[in-house]
């Protein structure tokens, strides 16, 4: 049941991985076997469903190479447990703003006293019943990684990190200069001025912390000061890029 995944975090390795929201299984087939240390599978710009998910996860698994996140559609209890029952501990929550959201994100991942997480006996993420330990140990093994997007979530860092039971934090700089009025400007100086201030405040709060950003320039920006989780691209770009190139130097 061991989280490689949070446990990589724990130990300060970078982990380099590949956003997948093309919601299929031959898909996330190929892309697994390329050896990134970690997939997400989108849910919340995708057409992906919990069973979607569910298969391209075995064909990632299967690799045994890649460890698989996945992000919700929203921060909301009934989108997460299903996601819990069939197995999925490394949860990246879409729009934690402040303290309150990411103790509703805590409560929705844990079974009670500490949480409000419904009971299933037999499930995936028990191996139907065959892992006796489940219970036992569970609550270690959720990696729980809010996603900060606005300005305002910037300005609430350490109280969303210091919520117990969070393991790593997530900086989304689309959304994020969406919030500062410059939707898309990826080059702007004080989007990055706000991204190294978010660094810098979670490094503080003794927590990890992970990105998106598809230009390579930018992903090496990014793990030059300090991201320990990035996502150098998505797969749908990936297509799209390679479809493209490869017309373009016919027709020219």
């Amino acid at each position: 049941m061991e989280n490689i995944f949070k446990k990589n975090l724990l130990e300060k390795k970078q982990q380099i991985g590949l956003w997948s929201n093309l919601c299929s299984e031959i898909t996330a087939d190929i892309i697994a076997g390329a050896g990134f240390d970690w997939i997400l599978l989108d849910m919340e710009h995708s057409a992906n469903d919990v069973r979607g998910v569910l298969s391209q996860a075995q064909a990632i698994q299967a690799k045994n190479k890649s460890e698989v996140l996945v992000r919700p559609p929203w921060n909301d209890p009934i989108k997460i447990k299903p996601l819990l029952d069939y197995g999925f501990n490394s949860l990246i929550i879409p729009m934690v703003n402040n303290e309150e959201d990411a103790k509703k994100a805590v409560m929705a991942c844990h079974y009670p006293p500490k949480g409000i997480r419904g009971v299933a006996m037999s499930q995936r993420g028990n191996d139907y019943t065959r892992d006796k330990n489940y219970f036992k140990y569970i609550d270690d093994n959720i990696c729980l990684i809010p996603q900060l997007e606005t300005v305002n979530s910037i300005t609430n860092i350490s109280s969303i990190a210091n919520v117990d039971g969070i393991s790593a934090l997530f900086v989304g700089p689309a959304d994020l200069s969406a919030d500062m009025g410059i939707l898309g400007q990826f080059d702007d100086k004080e989007l990055w001025l706000l991204i190294e201030k978010a660094v810098s405040e979670i490094k503080k709060n003794n927590k990890s912390v992970g990105t998106l950003i598809g230009r390579k320039d930018l992903v090496q920006r990014s793990i030059d000061i300090g991201f320990d989780f990035v996502a150098c691209g998505t797969d749908s770009n990936l297509l799209a890029k390679g479809s493209d190139d490869l017309l373009n130097f016919f027709k020219k």
